[in-house]
């Protein structure tokens, strides 16, 4: 049984030769198919519905390996999580349970990104040593979950991540959305508040555009905007509502006595997600000032503009 295994996971564990400038702190896995996945996300390269190398995502490079050469790797090298994320394909449910299985023998954390499936399969990844989720809701709105050619249906996600959580337990699930998809502000907020009332811990990426995915000429939202959506999150998930904090003045502006008054910090910018969780370079090159900082240390490289970055989105 093959996998595909992330550039820098391969480095990590020896499997290639490969400079890393930020290694990820845990293995990152994916399901592995030679025509790729069934879904018709539009920006997606795994997707069917993509002309791009199968060894994409986002711009991450995922190489094939056996399956068993990755788990003595991991025997040799092991991490503290390995990060499984599936593909739609024929059999794609069996092959995560042996997959999960077999991770669990070693001991290693297993977070699971997945699609929506029954509350009884959950419950299973859970016994085989399962302690999060990732659901891969993508879209801020409705609309653009629709526009972006989403699997099943806006309203079936929402149970599913109900149902994970009420399986896994209060913020052990990680629901992701994409920025730039064409979403506007306030759709986003909405849902991420409700993600934060349901006590889903929230991970944001920018869009990438990947050659020769339909949305390959769209442009990635401007850092400006993202740094004010992980402000967003950092205090939504802190338990303020937006009203608290955004004030609009022909643009959205985040109010300074806010920032005074509340634990805030730079950390904000860091990638979020399992515990662990850093996805270097996901969305930009090395060298390139982070969507998202891989760690502490690379947000002091760029400490200077990002203090910047934050007086220019302060009231």
């Amino acid at each position: 049984m093959k996998v595909r295994v992330s550039l820098g996971t391969l480095a990590k564990l020896g499997l290639t030769k490969a400079k890393v400038d930020e290694t990820p702190n845990i293995a990152y896995v994916m399901q592995y198919s030679d025509s790729g996945c069934y879904g018709a996300c539009q920006y997606c390269s795994q997707s069917l519905s993509s002309r791009s190398s199968r060894e994409l995502l986002s711009r991450v490079l995922w190489p094939s390996v056996e399956f068993n050469d990755f788990l003595k790797a991991l025997e040799k090298n092991l991490v503290e999580r390995v990060c499984l994320q599936t593909i739609l394909k024929d059999g794609f449910l069996l092959e995560a349970h042996k997959i999960v299985e077999e991770l669990g023998k070693l001991g290693v954390k297993i977070s699971l990104s997945i699609t929506p499936v029954s509350k009884a399969e959950l419950l299973k990844f859970k016994v085989e040593g399962v302690d999060y989720v990732g659901v891969g809701l993508d879209a801020a709105s409705s609309r653009v979950f629709h526009e972006m050619m989403k699997p099943y249906s806006w309203g079936l996600y929402w149970k599913f991540i109900k149902n994970s959580i009420e399986v896994l337990g209060d913020w052990h699930v990680v629901t992701h959305v994409i920025i730039g998809l064409g979403e506007t502000l306030e759709e986003l907020l909405d849902t991420l508040v409700k993600l934060r009332n349901l006590k889903s811990l929230i991970s944001v990426f920018a869009f990438t555009p990947v050659k020769g995915t339909p949305l390959e000429k769209l442009q990635p939202p401007p850092l400006k905007y993202y740094r004010l959506v992980q402000v967003a999150v950092d205090l939504i998930l802190k338990g303020l509502d937006p009203s608290e904090f955004l004030v609009f003045d022909g643009d959205y502006r985040v109010k300074s006595e806010v920032l005074k008054r509340i634990n805030f910090s730079y950390n904000a910018f860091l990638t979020r997600g399992c515990p662990g969780c850093n996805r270097p370079y996901y969305n930009e090159r090395p060298g390139k000032e982070p969507y998202n900082f891989p760690s502490v240390e690379s947000i002091e490289k760029f400490r200077e503009s990002l203090e910047v970055e934050l007086r220019e989105l302060k009231k």
